[in-house]
């Protein structure tokens, strides 16, 4: 699984767009796995990964 990711996230230095928008304002969303969702955002040439979390977690998180 972590080469999984790591595949994932290197994919996303050549192509920054490969997502679809997410869920939060300003992010996107890969699929890098049928149970996991890899949470990023773009800053100019910047791909910064947020959060990688299993597609049976809320996201995003309700406020309470």
């Amino acid at each position: 699984m972590d080469k999984l990711f790591s595949a994932a996230a290197a994919k996303l230095a050549e192509h920054p767009r490969l997502g679809k928008p997410g869920q939060v304002p300003d992010t996107r969303e890969l699929i890098p796995h049928e149970s996991y969702r890899l949470v990023y955002e773009i800053d100019n040439d910047t791909v910064w990964v947020l959060a990688l979390v299993h597609t049976a977690r809320l996201w995003p998180r309700l406020s309470e």
